[in-house]
């Protein structure tokens, strides 16, 4: 059969899929060493999920503090689970970014002494995140979007969705996906691929990431032969259930923590104290995570399911230094947080698996490497605050230069795909697709796969909800995902049939990254991180001081292997 959509043909050295902080820095040193490149991004980059970091990332850049000290903070407090050869890279090289992105035009706050003004983050020995007080992630990505638009090197198709990689002979040759700008689809010849698509916060209904953001890097490279290492492990952030006019919102914790701030159960207890004597609102995010988990799930929540974030009794003027961006926010849509509390819940933030890679990138697959949040192994069980942003900047420009370096010494030269590229049966269902008219709509599909995720992923689990989770995805991809129609409005324009077609193309990705979550983690038969199992309350370092492996298995099977921790290796004098 023919094509049911045209399709325009693109030849590059270097692909990067994702257009945030990652994919960005992957796309400048490919320019920087001279290869064609093209940056496919779902958004406009510089986008993805860098502005939601607020606070600000860590760099070992005060007096006394060190790279050796930072990787000591992240193994001890990391929950175990990390590659220690990709921390020890990322704390050492993150200290070069920063310099670089100053001279870029980065605007990190400073002190009267010129030194920078570096903020101390639970979890950390020394103070030591570098930011723009709460709108670093903004800052950056205006930073990062205005040196990517100068580049005429660089090709960049926004509105572009990869729906999947191209493989031959065993190796990574290109990728094809939809151009919802236009209404066509594309196909994408390449020497090397660089996977930077974000995390999986989309599966979550309560997430704090753009919508675009739907684990798409870890299913194309899970489907093209990469193992996915530590995917159950999800970094839960505190985010709005009430008011009303905040669902949703992120309202930077640590920021409200630093300001004075506690956190209160439905009677006004301050349970901190009653989990974490010594600590209390100071502890590890994922320790403050797992008590409002518990809580909750206890029935202490407040009237919306969750616990309030108290600022009620910190002064003004403190509230208006500490977390001036979230204040302003929060009272331009009606709310003082000064007077009202905010009632919070768990919410999906960032992801601490991935992709297995080496510390340039690479994956195990030929002619395909992973940065930023689609990567796995560089965090743990558990993150400390200021590691997601500094690790994707590092692995993503080590991405890039590698993946460069190749194609400039390998050339390799792509296969000429034509419109075979894209498989029949994909070019058959999309044909269905278009015509049908009746079968679930697909936004409702997509809904279904969020909130079974947020019922049944979240930090507190068992196995019976577990493998409600995975029968229940089972059958979305097997019945749900197969029959699922388009809006009417699709047939307006080639435009609005695109973003449809995106939006259909993701709930695959939606429930096959769900089915491989819930399988993860029922394999983890313990609690560890900020991942509570009911039926095996506590850590189980015996049988499970390892990292779950998930495996592409034939006709769509998931294997589930695991590896023991690697241990560090000590740092030459």
């Amino acid at each position: 059969m023919g094509p049911v959509m045209p399709i325009a043909h693109f030849d590059t050295d270097i692909l990067i899929v994702g257009g945030g902080a990652a994919g960005t820095m992957a796309a400048l040193e490919c320019a920087d060493a001279g290869v064609r490149v093209i940056q496919a991004t779902k958004g406009r980059a510089t986008s993805g999920t860098t502005t939601v970091a607020r606070g600000g990332f860590a760099a070992a850049m005060g007096k006394g503090d060190s790279p050796e000290a930072h990787l000591a903070d992240i193994l001890k407090h990391g929950g175990e689970l990390i590659d220690a050869e990709l921390a020890r890279t990322w704390v050492y090289e993150i200290i070069d970014v920063v310099r670089d992105l100053e001279a870029w035009g980065a605007d990190f706050i400073r002190g009267p002494d010129g030194e920078l003004d570096l903020k101390a983050f639970p979890g950390h020995s020394q103070p030591r995140a570098c930011h723009h007080y709460d709108t670093t992630g903004n800052m950056l990505t205006k930073v990062l979007s205005r040196k990517l638009h100068a580049d005429a090197r660089i090709e960049k198709h926004s509105l572009a969705s990869v729906v999947d990689l191209i493989k031959r002979d065993g190796r990574v040759v290109g990728a094809w996906g939809v151009d919802y700008r236009h209404g066509h689809l594309i196909a994408y010849s390449a020497q090397q691929v660089i996977l930077a698509t974000g995390g999986g916060s989309g599966l979550f209904y309560v997430n704090d990431n753009p919508p675009q953001v739907t684990g798409d890097g870890y299913v194309l490279g899970f489907r093209a032969g990469v193992d996915l290492l530590g995917i159950e492990m999800i970094d839960f952030q505190a985010m709005c259930c009430s008011p009303v006019e905040l669902f949703g919102f992120a309202p930077h914790p640590t920021g409200f923590i630093n300001a004075g701030a506690v956190f209160r159960n439905r009677a006004g207890e301050e349970f901190l104290k009653r989990y974490f004597p010594g600590t209390a609102e100071q502890s590890t995010r994922s320790e403050v995570i797992l008590a409002m988990a518990q809580e909750i799930h206890a029935g202490r929540a407040g009237s919306t399911g969750g616990i309030f974030m108290d600022a009620t009794q910190v002064p003004i003027e403190i509230i208006q230094k500490q977390i001036p961006h979230v204040y302003k926010t929060c009272l331009h849509r009606g709310i003082d947080i000064a007077k009202t509390p905010l009632e919070v819940a768990p919410g999906s933030h960032t992801w601490l698996g991935g992709l297995e890679i080496d510390t340039d990138g690479r994956t195990p697959v030929e002619g395909l490497f992973a940065a930023g949040e689609t990567a796995g192994g560089i965090h743990g069980g558990n993150r400390i605050g200021g590691s997601a942003l500094a690790a994707s900047m590092v692995f993503g420009r080590r991405a890039g230069r590698k993946a460069a370096e190749i194609a400039k010494s390998a050339r390799v030269v792509p296969p000429q795909l034509g419109d075979s590229a894209i498989p029949e049966l994909e070019r058959a269902w999309l044909a269905d697709v278009l015509r049908r008219s009746d079968g679930p709509y697909q936004g409702d599909v997509r809904m279904r796969c969020r909130m079974l995720a947020h019922e049944k992923l979240g930090p507190i689990r068992e196995a019976g909800t577990l493998r409600d989770a995975l029968r229940e995805y089972e059958r979305i991809e097997r019945e749900d995902a197969q029959t699922m129609r388009l809006a009417s409005e699709a047939g307006a324009g080639a435009k609005v049939r695109g973003e449809e077609l995106e939006s259909v193309l993701s709930v695959r990705n939606l429930a096959l990254l769900g089915r491989i979550v819930a399988s993860a983690a029922l394999a983890r038969t313990e609690s560890r991180g900020a991942h509570y199992r009911l039926d095996y309350p506590v850590a189980d370092d015996a049988t499970w001081r390892r990292v779950t492996r998930a495996r592409y298995g034939g006709d769509g099977r998931i294997e589930m292997l695991s590896d023991p921790i690697k241990e560090i290796v000590p740092r030459a004098a």
